[in-house]
């Protein structure tokens, strides 16, 4: 007996799981092993509710091959496909292609450094997102892979970006939060069809944040669930400390621009949309600019022989705000003694780096110069 086309149409996938890939050759085998554990509560075949695509976006490192053998591995299930782009398109060009492409109403977008928290995530984020008809995105909570020693490079990315790894309120189901990173999310595809998907000006950084803006403008929602966890992995885009002053030279310099320019973006970093841990970070980055200010006035004023009680006091101060702010990230990625003094010792130049981008992006809009990507 053939199935009723209420039973067919039951059956169709609610959602697509999209991992995004670049030089990511040594975690397409994890990626794939995970979403192949993926299940639901009540449906038995997995191609019943999910579809998954990798997305390569032009990997110079074999990330192709990689995918493809892992695929292999797993019996190529014809539910997964691998697309390939014969040249970088960089992070929101990527997105806005996937959310064009989906057949699904609901997709879930995952970095190359996440890993599910349990083999109901997936579902559990389908259940969520279905269930809150106002949620344009819910992101999960995320938290550092339990067991696994992080070198320095990535305990300064936790720590110096203040990263989201404590869930603000446990007992609730969501809270709001400012913008979804992308990094292990679910999003609306309708939602996001109608406020034009991701902003094309933004490349690599500060997309997220735009979206969220346009997505309140319309009346939606952007929450996290704070009981859904996902693990944050090793991941090469914050291998080194240089590659860390780097993405802070580019926070800074996508920063005017998306608090100048986009309407309602300043609520998702400062406030009851942003969530308490976003607020803080907005206030972290504000610090980063009175040091850097102090250190400018303290070389003028050892150059002209003025008093150093002015930059002084308020290194101090910045130094014990950021003691605050640091001190639980700290704790839990476990700084020995020497990394505490490197992580010291390169506050200013994350400090200098970071007021670089914003003088950057001040000077392109001042100057009315128009690109079509700012990275």
């Amino acid at each position: 007996m053939s199935p009723s086309a209420g039973e067919t149409a039951a059956r169709q996938p609610r959602i697509t799981v999209a991992f995004l890939l670049y030089n990511a050759k040594g975690d397409v085998d994890a990626l794939v092993q995970g979403v192949a554990r993926q299940v639901h509560p009540s449906l038995l075949r997995q191609s019943d509710w999910l579809e998954a695509v990798f997305v390569d976006d032009a990997s110079s490192d074999g990330t192709p091959e990689a995918a493809t053998r892992a695929l292999a591995a797993i019996g190529s299930p014809s539910h997964y496909r691998l697309v390939l782009h014969p040249r970088n398109l960089g992070l929101a060009e990527t997105l806005n292609e996937t959310f064009r492409q989906a057949l699904t109403p609901f997709v879930l977008t995952c970095h190359l450094d996440c890993r599910f928290g349990s083999d109901r995530y997936v579902a559990t984020m389908l259940d969520l997102i279905e269930a809150h008809p106002r949620a344009a995105a819910i992101t999960g909570q995320p938290e550092l892979t339990p067991g696994t020693r992080l070198p320095f490079a990535e305990k300064l990315n936790v720590v110096a970006n203040l990263m989201d790894i404590f869930p603000e309120d446990p007992e609730r189901e969501l809270v709001p939060v400012g913008f979804a990173e992308g990094r292990c999310d679910v999003f609306r595809v309708e939602a996001l069809r109608q406020v034009g998907l991701y902003d094309r000006q933004l490349r690599v950084s500060g997309e997220d944040q735009v979206l969220a803006a346009r997505l309140r403008e319309k009346g939606y929602e952007v929450y996290q669930a704070p009981r859904l966890a996902y693990h944050l992995s090793v991941s090469a885009e914050q291998d080194s400390a240089l590659k860390i002053l780097r993405h802070q030279r580019l926070f800074g310099r996508t920063t005017p621009y998306i608090v100048l320019k986009v309407p309602g973006s300043r609520d998702g970093l400062v406030g009851p949309h942003a969530g308490a841990n976003r607020s803080r970070r907005a206030l972290l980055r504000a610090t980063q600019l009175a040091a850097s200010t102090a250190y400018a006035l303290a070389a003028l004023s050892l150059l002209a022989g003025w008093p150093g009680w002015p930059w002084g006091s308020a290194l101090v101060i910045v130094g014990a705000t950021r003691g605050a702010f640091f001190a639980r990230h700290a704790r839990a990625v476990r700084f020995t003694a020497a990394e505490w003094l490197a992580f010291v010792l390169l506050q200013p130049l994350l400090d200098v780096a970071y007021t670089v981008g914003i003088l950057e992006g001040l000077v392109r809009l001042a100057s009315g110069v128009r690109s079509d990507l700012i990275d």
